[in-house]
């Protein structure tokens, strides 16, 4: 009895065909790949054997045909076209060989060893296109044919020496960029413009941070280093490029002071009754506010020079500004008026107070500096 019940449930398996799927790699592929689902469900489906065998085909004589066309074209992607037509006839191989009973139908051709002959193709021609570019003076030619030792090495890795020529070819195209220390020449202790003596501000830390930002000496995708000058100086780099980073003017703005009175209240507790309930009196006072804004405009000078022509590769000026206000006051009437705000400014009895050197800085630095790495960046690019 149950040797019966196995080989009942083996016919219903086997009549009903499996669950799986199978998804068509373009669009034009899809009645076919309705064909071969419908087959897989119901394999005695005469329609859809029908179907198979005709849109089977229309699907490979369409795939050929494009093929043929991207070998004799001059696209420069018309490797990768290549190869996706041949996965796409290699999708309705695997397709219909996983589907009971459809490849007697069709005889289904196998295109794994036609991808394969194609990425050696590919991988020959960017590799033969490589060694010529090789042969040119420049480093424009070495950064093209590490690009097309890159190309060969995707299409089949590891192919022939091409990565011993991709780390040659790119040490030959790479540009080194050294950034010089960040000056302020001592604009904030000079005459007029002297401010708070205060060192938070540390110009290397953005002198640093350009050059990791940019690529650090691991380079980039164009080929481009960046140093600082001391890292430049103690791993012995030849720089192509410089660039100096000045603050060519930083004005501070003062503005007339603005003076207003204004009054305060608030219900105090004083007492209580016979019955022990608070008794509460208003008491006033007059808050005398004397306020000034300041201002400070920074002009940020840049220029990045090449070091064998001396001839300027980009330069310009950024210029932002930083911006507050302080307060301080004074009072008459009665002190329990007041609230904590005008407490702070009351107790602010010493002049303006003004925010230190390295405040100013830094925060002028952090409003230019995405502007200033994205020049750079363009320049050297």
């Amino acid at each position: 009895m149950n040797v019966i019940i196995v080989l009942l449930a083996g016919i219903i398996l086997v009549s009903c065909g499996t669950s799986q799927k199978f998804h068509a790699s373009v669009s034009e592929d899809k009645p076919l790949f309705a064909a071969i689902n419908e087959l897989n469900k119901r394999p005695a489906n005469g329609k859809a054997q029908k179907d198979l065998q005709d849109f089977y085909k229309v699907s490979i004589d369409r795939h050929e045909n494009v093929i043929a066309v991207y070998r004799n074209s001059n696209d420069e992607r018309r490797w990768d076209k290549i190869i996706n037509e041949l996965n796409a006839l290699q999708n309705v191989y695997t397709s219909i060989t996983s589907t009971p009973g459809t490849a007697s139908l069709v005889k289904p051709r196998n295109y794994f060893q036609d991808l394969q002959n194609v990425k050696e193709e590919a991988a020959a021609e960017f590799y033969s296109e490589g060694n010529a570019l090789l042969q040119k003076e420049g480093r424009e030619n070495s950064l093209k044919a590490y690009q097309a030792f890159k190309k060969a090495d995707k299409y089949v890795k590891g192919y022939r020496d091409v990565e011993t020529l991709m780390k040659d070819s790119y040490e030959s195209s790479v540009i080194n960029v050294v950034i010089n220390p960040i000056n302020d020449n001592d604009l904030f202790f000079s005459g007029a413009n002297r401010w708070g003596n205060d060192f938070n501000y540390r110009a290397e830390d953005f002198q640093q941070s350009l050059a990791r930002d940019l690529g650090g000496r691991n380079g980039n995708s164009n080929a481009v280093r960046f140093f600082t000058d001391r890292e430049a100086y103690r791993d012995r780099v030849e720089a192509d490029l410089v660039v100096d980073v000045n603050w060519r003017d930083i004005d501070p703005i003062h503005s007339t002071p603005y003076q207003y009175n204004r009054q305060a209240s608030k219900n105090v507790q004083v007492g209580s009754d016979t019955s022990g309930k608070p008794v509460y009196k208003t008491v006033y006072a007059t808050v005398y506010v004397s306020q000034r804004s300041y201002t400070v405009r920074g002009d940020l000078d840049y220029r990045i020079v090449d070091v064998q022509t001396k001839d300027n590769v980009d330069y310009g000026v950024l210029r932002d500004d930083v911006s507050w206000t302080e307060s301080r006051a004074t009072y008459s009437g009665d002190s329990r008026a007041l609230s904590q705000d005008d407490w702070y400014m009351i107790n602010n009895r010493n002049d303006f107070n003004s925010p230190s050197r390295g405040d100013v800085l830094n925060t002028l630095m952090r409003k230019m500096y995405p502007d200033l790495r994205r020049r750079i960046q363009q320049a050297t690019n």
